[in-house]
């Protein structure tokens, strides 16, 4: 029987404080449909403390435990909500997938001083100022945890860029540091070089910043056991930071850590190959190629050829590093990623994917609210 995975939140949930509730609820009827592993959302507090979906990290080490950013609890609930749901999952031999956010840092706690220069928003490899002083909230120390589990505190040589400077209009700068004057590298030349996508980018060139990411994930796991992650933003991290992030989360943790990344680049599966050949095979990929054939069949209708449906899709090209879906919560309306599947196709697409031997296919919470009503 294939494996088959469920993302436990979306966009627009309340910011109740109640899904690790709820996931701990449901545990014994999800076992019952089915599912396999759950992909819950970044558990750790963000910029905006109880109201923060998590992509925006402000502390890895703040499961809901400490109060800052005006909360205790994350959107989703306490530390202690959080770990009595995965024990409840597990209890159920349910995979707990979760979600990693290693690509930028939010909500800094004090200004910085320190040199850059602007580039062009389309082309970060264009350098449109001379070299200023600028200052931005990149020194984070979190005074709300104390130091507790971790002592580490960054500044503005943990990261490359940053979209804030105090006085100054919002634009991209890019920091000049002794990790390197360029981006890092990247396997696609889309704006130039996409290494920079939002808040303050971390530079995983320091090795004081690799070294801390290394010790927080072995920190993480042994507070959580969780059996795999899902990666962000692929597109904008440097592609041998995972390969070595997650060789010693698996050599740490004693497990063979599941890695799902998202590569999000629909109808570019030349891509997606690419970088799983550049991570040689160590992380499987979100089919962003296939959920895109999905939202065009559902446009076009009679009109779309349905023998089609798998060309040009990673699930047809290398199953095994595949993980299929219909929605995700940035396919859904209003987001950057907007592609959804129109309402009469969902059935006919999840069928394809549920029925199908090729890929690991991975259910949208909508769908499944739908089943509870």
């Amino acid at each position: 029987m294939n494996e088959t995975m469920i993302q436990f939140f979306h966009w627009y949930s309340e910011g109740d404080g109640k899904l690790w509730k709820e996931a701990e609820k449901e545990a014994k009827y999800l076992a019952e449909l089915g599912i396999t592993s759950i992909w819950f959302p970044p558990a750790y507090k963000g910029t905006t403390g109880g109201h923060s979906t998590g992509y925006d990290a402000y502390d890895l080490y703040d499961l809901g435990e400490f109060d800052q950013k005006g909360t205790i609890s994350t959107k989703y609930g306490t530390k202690g909500d959080y770990i009595k749901a995965i024990k409840a999952l597990k209890e159920q031999n349910i995979q707990i997938i979760v979600d990693i956010v290693l690509g930028h840092k939010g909500g800094g706690d004090e200004l910085e001083t320190f040199k850059a220069v602007k580039v062009d928003e389309n082309n970060r490899e264009k350098i449109i100022s001379d070299e200023i002083e600028i200052q931005s909230y990149t020194k984070f120390t979190f005074p709300g945890r104390n130091k507790k589990y971790s002592d580490f505190e960054w500044n503005f040589t943990c990261f490359s860029g940053v979209d804030y400077a105090e006085g100054m209009d919002s634009h991209i700068f890019k920091i000049k540091n002794e990790y390197g004057t360029d981006w890092e590298e990247m396997i696609d030349d889309e704006k130039g070089n996409y290494d920079y996508l939002m808040y303050n980018d971390i530079e995983h060139r320091n090795p004081f910043v690799r070294e801390e990411l290394n010790n927080w994930a072995k920190w993480y796991f042994d507070e959580t056991d969780f059996d795999g992650v899902r990666l962000d933003a692929l597109k904008h991290i440097s592609f041998d930071f995972y390969k070595e992030w997650l060789t010693l989360l698996r050599s740490n943790s004693g497990k063979n850590i599941f890695a799902v990344g998202e590569y999000w680049a629909p109808g570019y599966l030349n891509l997606l190959q690419k970088y799983i050949e550049v991570t040689e095979g160590c992380m499987s990929l979100f089919d962003s190629s296939l959920q895109n054939n999905f939202h065009n069949a559902s446009k076009e209708g009679q009109a779309y050829d349905l023998r089609r449906i798998f060309d040009g899709s990673l699930t047809q090209a290398d199953p095994l590093h595949s993980v299929s879906l219909v929605d995700n919560h940035d396919t859904q309306p209003l987001q950057g990623l907007e592609a959804p599947v129109e309402l009469w196709f969902k059935p006919l697409a999840y069928a394809l994917i549920l029925l199908r031997k090729d890929g690991y296919p991975c259910v949208f919470i909508p769908i499944y609210m739908v089943l509870i009503i």
